[in-house]
Parts: structure tokens; C-alpha cells; sequence
């Protein structure tokens, strides 16, 4: 059940609007309400899958405490400053507008909201520093999967100012593997004063169960667990754990009237140049070569390739692999180019994931590509938009990207549009 609407009356004497009370569109669903209201913990930390709500909930809170019960000064920690200004945008103006205009006040540069001449201060992860030696009312901690990575910020930023000042504190998010958030959740399990909450996206009453599973049904299963079921997971940064029963078989030579699927990475730099090709669903071929002139590199692709039968092939044409791409094409080679964004990067890497994970695919032991699917991991970009797939520091990743390009060629051109060794049919 849906709680109602909270109605705050204001006396003239100690309220600058007009009439004695006035009503904000503050709705919480029956369990943020249990959160807020339910519990007296001066502690609280909640796990929660995707779009439970949490970010709304915090906000209302917030604007609910300022204009409802006097707390000042209010602290907001989070991602990045401009995730701030989308939030403040999003969550905080659509209330906020209910209030007269001279009720309330955005200092935009400060991050400074002011309610009744009451503060709220919003501070980003990034920058743990400009939040020491201050005291606060109440304490919000939002996105704590991603801001706690920041051990600086826990220890010498929020600790101390708990400490000091007594303030209640809510701390927040989606779980990313198990470091300090994980380990304030399971502080909060058995401490006096302290409460934890679990909850999964399906327990937003606001979204559908159907929404919620096309949502899902492109997802690897540990993903699902800890982004939708707010599981933490170990090593949850890992992104290929479970591929042992994929590696089988061997290399082959090519069969002609074989359908045949390929993958390239262009090597920069140190990187490797990698060319990975499938036939319906095993690895038959993946070779590397690393420094060496774009003339013979080229021809060593067009040998391959050649071999077996020209087959349909996604070319990472990002940046310096535009050029190469383009003499491919001319070189008569059946070549399709993708271009890298985070965006696109993503769907290419859990599509793997998810092809792995449920046995779709396998190949041989091929010793550079096992070590980079041992360390490829997804990590948290700075900008708390999402996230990043990529080889661990120190580790390539072209093996692994090389194959994921083939499996993508291989979802996407195993229609009957081309047969290798045949024309089109």
C-alpha cells in the first residue's frame, strides 16, 4: 500500500508564505517509508537493486526535514557535481516549486539548497576533503556502492563527523562487490543502533514485474544478482569467472561450406592485434601479433581471413582503426566496422558474458585468452555513470575484445545472409 501524500503546516510567524500550511507531493512507497519513518536507528543502510526508488525517497526526505521538522544543516555526499545538479533537477525541483518562490533557494555553484532559511549541503565523493571539519543534522550518503570505494571519504571524512556531532546518517546504493559498503551492512546487521535493509528492484510497487524482467532478460546471472537482487558478490569486479566447462576442443582448418564468423582488434601502441574467428558457436581460430608495420599487419589479416572463406567480420574502427578498416574493405575483405563508446562496449561485453555463462559458446585453451579472461573487470568510471569493462591495470584485454567482436558477428550475421565458401543466399 501507498502511503499518502505528508501534509506540513507552517505557522506565519516562523514562515515566510502566506497561508498556515500548504501541501508537498511527498509520496514514499511502503517500504521507504518503513526506512525513514519505521525505523529508530541512528544508522541505516540500505542495499537495493536498480530503480527501487532510493534517490526520490532521499530527496523527499530531505525537503520533508527541512521544511517539516527544522533540521539544519542537512549533508549530501555523492557521485560527481553534476550528477548533483541532474538529481537537484529531477527530484528536489518538482516538490520544490509547490513551495512560494521566496520559500526557497539553489545557490548553484555552493550546492546549497536553503528551505526556510534551513541548509542543505551537497558534496561529491570526489573532493572527501571539503568535507571535513563541519557538523551536521543529518547525514546522507548516496550511491554508497560507488562512493565508499573511496576509503579516504569513510574513515577520515564521515567517521569523524559522526562521531563529533550525533548525527543520524542513511547510507545507500547499489552493492559493487564487498568493500566498505558491504562491510558497514554487515556492521549494521548485528550493532545496537544500527539497522540494515535489503531490497530488490521487484519491491518498488512503482514498476511492473514485466518492466522489471525485460530489464533483466539480456543479463548475466551475477549481474542480475547484485544490480537487480542488491547482492554482494565477491570479486564481483571480475567480470569472467565461470568459463572453464566453454574451454573444449581445438583450433581447426577451414571446411569449405562452412559458416564462419570473424572478430579483429587493433593493436595501439603495446597492444596486440588480435583476429578471432567462430564457426556457429566455437572458437577455431585466434592468433596475435603485436609491433609490427600496418602494411604487413594488414596482410596478415587478408592471409587468414582468406582461408576461411572471407567470413563476416566486425572491425574495432574506433579512432586509429578507421583507416585500417577502411584498406580492409577495399582489400576485398567482408569487413563491418564497430565503432567503441562506453555504451557500445558494454552491450558487446555482456553479451559474451551472458553467451559464456550459459554454455553458448566455447573454445580451445588458448593461454593468452584464458589469462585475460581471469583479469578483465568492470570498474566504476569517476563520473558514476555506469561503469567500465576493460583488462585489469597492467593486463591486455585485445584477446578478449577480439572475441567478443566474433560473437557479435556471429548473433548478428547467422541469419542465412552469407555462407562461407558460397554466394549469398
Amino acid at each position: 500500500m501507498i502511503s499518502q501524500p505528508i501534509l506540513r503546516s507552517r505557522s506565519k510567524e516562523s514562515s515566510p508564505m502566506n497561508e498556515g500550511s500548504y501541501l508537498l507531493p511527498i509520496v514514499y512507497h511502503k517500504l521507504q517509508e518503513e526506512v525513514l519513518y519505521g525505523s529508530s536507528a541512528r544508522f541505516k543502510v540500505i542495499a537495493k537493486g536498480r530503480r527501487w526508488g532510493l534517490t526520490t525517497a532521499f530527496a523527499h526526505y530531505v525537503i520533508d526535514k527541512l521544511v517539516g521538522d527544522s533540521v539544519s544543516p542537512i549533508l549530501w555526499v555523492d557521485t560527481i557535481y553534476s550528477n548533483i545538479e541532474r538529481y537537484f533537477e529531477r527530484y528536489f525541483l518538482p516538490v520544490l516549486r509547490h513551495l512560494p518562490a521566496d520559500a526557497w533557494k539553489w545557490r548553484e555553484v555552493k550546492k546549497e539548497l536553503n528551505v526556510l532559511g534551513r541548509i542543505c549541503d551537497f558534496r561529491s565523493a570526489d573532493n572527501p576533503e571539503n568535507i571535513e571539519g563541519f557538523g551536521y543534522a543529518l547525514i546522507i550518503l548516496n550511491e554508497a556502492g560507488i562512493i565508499l570505494r573511496n576509503s579516504y571519504l569513510w574513515h577520515n571524512s564521515i567517521r569523524p563527523m559522526v562521531l563529533d556531532h550525533q548525527a543520524p546518517i542513511l547510507i545507500g546504493g547499489t552493492p559493487k562487490g564487498r568493500g566498505i559498503f558491504y562491510e558497514i551492512f554487515q556492521k549494521a546487521k548485528v550493532t545496537k543502533g544500527w539497522q540494515a535493509f535489503q531490497f530488490s528492484s521487484y519491491e518498488n510497487p512503482y514498476l511492473s514485474k514485466k518492466e522489471i524482467d525485460e530489464l533483466t532478460a539480456s543479463m548475466p546471472e551475477k549481474v542480475k544478482q547484485q544490480e537487480i537482487y542488491a547482492q554482494f558478490l565477491e570479486e564481483s569486479r571480475l567480470v569472467f569467472r565461470d568459463f572453464e566447462n566453454c574451454i573444449k576442443g581445438k583450433e581447426e582448418e577451414p571446411q569449405a561450406g562452412k559458416t564462419y564468423f570473424g572478430g579483429l582488434d587493433l593493436g595501439k601502441h603495446e597492444d596486440w592485434t588480435v583476429l578471432t574467428i567462430m564457426d556457429s558457436s566455437h572458437v577455431v581460430f585466434q592468433k596475435r601479433i603485436q609491433k609490427l608495420s600496418w602494411n604487413f599487419i594488414k596482410e596478415w589479416i587478408k592471409e587468414h581471413s582468406t582461408r576461411y572463406y572471407t567470413p563476416k567480420t566486425l572491425v574495432d574502427a574506433t579512432g586509429l582503426g578507421d583507416p585500417i578498416f577502411d584498406d580492409l574493405f577495399k582489400a576485398g575483405l567482408n569487413v563491418f566496422p564497430y565503432i567503441f563508446t562506453p555504451e557500445s562496449k558494454a552491450r558487446l561485453i555482456e553479451r559474451l558474458m551472458l553467451d559464456i555463462e550459459v554454455g553458448e559458446i566455447s573454445f580451445p585453451r588458448i593461454e593468452a585468452l584464458i589469462a585475460e579472461l581471469c583479469m578483465f573487470e568492470y570498474t566504476e568510471v569517476p563520473s558514476g555513470r555506469g561503469g567500465r569493462y576493460s583488462g585489469a591495470s597492467g593486463f591486455h584485454d585485445d584477446c578478449v575484445i577480439s572475441l567478443a567482436l566474433a560473437n557479435w558477428a556471429r548473433q548478428t550475421y547467422s541469419s542465412g545472409v552469407y555462407v562461407a565458401g558460397y554466394d549469398a543466399v
